[in-house]
């Protein structure tokens, strides 16, 4: 089954890069800009991307 990608503020966004505790994969949009944040394993790894297509595929290759 795969993972629920979770739209999020920008305020969660730092909290989550910051502490690293809430677990899944996330994304916002900041201006023109969708930002992916892959927080399973609580690296916080973090991608721009110019459409919300290219994000959520960058998330779910990471994820499989």
């Amino acid at each position: 089954m795969a993972e629920q990608i979770i739209e999020i503020s920008s305020n969660a966004a730092e909290e989550i890069i910051e502490t690293r505790k809430q677990k899944g994969l996330f994304y916002l949009k900041d201006g023109d800009v969708f930002v992916g944040i892959d927080n399973r394993d609580g690296n916080a790894w973090t991608e721009d991307f110019k459409s919300l297509d290219e994000c959520f595929k960058w998330l779910l290759d990471i994820a499989c």
